[in-house]
């Protein structure tokens, strides 16, 4: 059957504003039977609000949804479910206390007499669940804390399908994946297509977009500006149609010759945390890009966390410009001249319902300080200042930072770090989740403080980018060294080597 003959989904000239704010323009889309069709857009495109109107978290201001042709009205997630439309979110819903089938069944669980739950019926309705998805390596009498993020991801995808949909909202569903694991998930999404049931599939990572969907649509400022087959379109037109310029996306910065003869700004030594990292060892000059590459789980994000006092370190010593230093908490790192921006922006990054203003204000108290009293003329300068310096898209200072796209806000948290006046910068995937546009100018501007002399270690999970960001890049294995790869001298050094050296 033709993919657009008799569509399970059809939304028709949906806009919807917030306060004056009009974020949706009369968008049309539509979801073929057994069709995976991708969504994207920048930061701010609307794409979140489209699902959520779907999903029934909000309410169209004009419009109409068709399911199978019928015109439908409601206004929660519960009634959507009821309409055959269930969405896996990108933070997982999943209880870690609770076994697999208990999550599954979390919400319709079948009673006996006294009121307990019946394990054994649930459990023989999660295998027969797992079954259908061809996953035999979960077991729904394990504990959800004890999963891999890839099967508590299946797991979540189980959840939906116990509600029997028809459509399956899944947003940035390999955020968190290794690339194995997104292999498998890509099987089981092939396994529900050909069962029929439709998928809407949310990405930032376009090269997935063309793997696994069918269609996509693209959203720019509120406006769908292309929809079509992936046969007939390409990458290059994709980011195109996203940011409305002719140019991809260049995360790359001009690597200059590191003077190593010369002390080093930072320097690890034999660092140990729990039993994750072991035996960690490496040197950060001034100038110097470093980079950490490793799957999740193997112990990249508690190095930096572990430089920046959050975790506490089991061995090792810490060196900061020749001199040795005890670094115990947060407040000691920043004494020290060290900054983060954390792989959470929403929670370890932000007070998300304060102001942009607000934010700033906690990393800028010693410049607007007058005795003991805040100078707020000075403060309101400072944060426009900012504002204006990073390019970030808001009403104004005043506004709360939960409403800024995630591109705006992570521009948000970057400033924070940056007027600490630190000399070493921590980034934890900082392109994470943002549109192309918010990655270069965030990367634009790190390239400057990097400029200064100052020094960064930089996490990412797009490995590309770290190959033509990073002027050494440290492989790392299951919480231990595998190599170091030097970039500006190992020039045909790729994505895919960087890949396979990881695994």
């Amino acid at each position: 059957m033709s993919i657009m003959k008799d569509p399970v989904l059809e939304m028709v000239n949906i806009s919807k504003s917030f306060s004056t704010v009009e974020v949706l323009h009369n968008v049309d889309f539509t979801l073929g039977i057994g069709e995976i069709h991708g969504l994207v857009g920048q930061n701010g495109a609307g794409k979140s609000t489209l699902m959520k109107i779907l999903n029934g978290v909000e309410r169209k201001d004009s419009g109409k949804i068709k399911i199978f042709g019928k015109e439908q009205e409601y206004n929660s997630p519960i009634q959507a479910r009821e309409k055959g439309i269930s969405m896996i979110f990108q933070e997982f819903s999943l209880v870690s206390s609770l076994t697999v089938s208990q999550n599954i069944f979390l919400t319709q669980e079948s009673h006996n007499i006294f009121g307990l739950l019946k394990d054994a019926e649930i459990e023989r309705n999660t295998v027969k669940i797992l079954k259908e998805l061809d996953v035999e390596n979960i077991d729904p009498k394990e504990y959800v804390e004890n999963l891999s993020t890839g099967s508590q991801q299946i797991v979540e995808i189980a959840k939906a399908l116990s509600h029997e949909p028809k459509i399956l909202i899944m947003d940035e569903p390999t955020a968190s994946l290794s690339s194995h694991e997104i292999e498998s998930l890509f099987k089981v999404m092939n396994k529900l297509k050909k069962r029929g049931i439709s998928i809407i599939f949310v990405s930032h990572y376009l090269r997935e977009i063309f793997k696994i969907c069918d269609r996509v649509t693209i959203l720019r400022d509120g406006n769908k500006v292309l929809e079509e087959k992936i046969l007939n379109t390409n990458l290059k037109e994709v980011i195109v149609k996203m940011t409305g310029k002719d140019q991809e996306f260049q995360v790359s910065r001009r690597k200059s010759q590191i003077d190593r003869s010369k002390p080093p700004l930072l320097e690890v030594n034999d660092l140990e945390v729990g039993n994750v990292v072991k035996g960690i060892s490496f040197k950060v000059w001034h100038g110097e890009v470093f980079g950490i590459a490793g799957l999740l789980g193997s112990g990249r994000s508690e190095i930096i966390n572990t430089i920046f006092g959050v975790h506490k370190k089991s061995k090792g010593e810490i060196i900061i410009d020749k001199k040795r230093v005890s670094i115990n908490s947060t407040s000691d790192a920043i004494r020290e001249g060290l900054a983060i921006v954390p792989e959470d922006r929403r929670e370890q990054g932000l007070i998300i319902d304060f102001s942009i203003k607000e934010n700033l204000l906690f990393s800028m108290i010693n410049k607007i300080l007058s005795f003991i009293f805040i100078n707020d003329k000075k403060a309101t300068k400072i944060t426009n200042d900012y504002i204006k310096k990073f390019n970030i898209k808001a009403a104004g200072f005043w506004q709360v930072v939960k409403f800024l796209s995630g591109g705006n806000q992570q521009k948000v948290v970057v400033a924070k770090s940056l007027m600490t006046e630190s000399k070493i910068l921590l980034l934890d995937d900082p392109t994470f989740g943002i549109d192309i546009q918010a990655k270069n100018e965030i990367m634009n501007i790190i390239s400057d403080f990097v400029e200064s002399g100052n020094g960064v270690i930089f996490i990412s999970s797009e490995f590309d980018e770290m190959v033509s960001y990073c002027d050494r890049i440290l492989v790392l294995k299951k919480g231990k060294i595998d190599s170091i790869v030097d970039c500006c001298k190992e020039e045909n050094i790729s994505k895919e080597m960087l890949l396979e050296k990881i695994q």
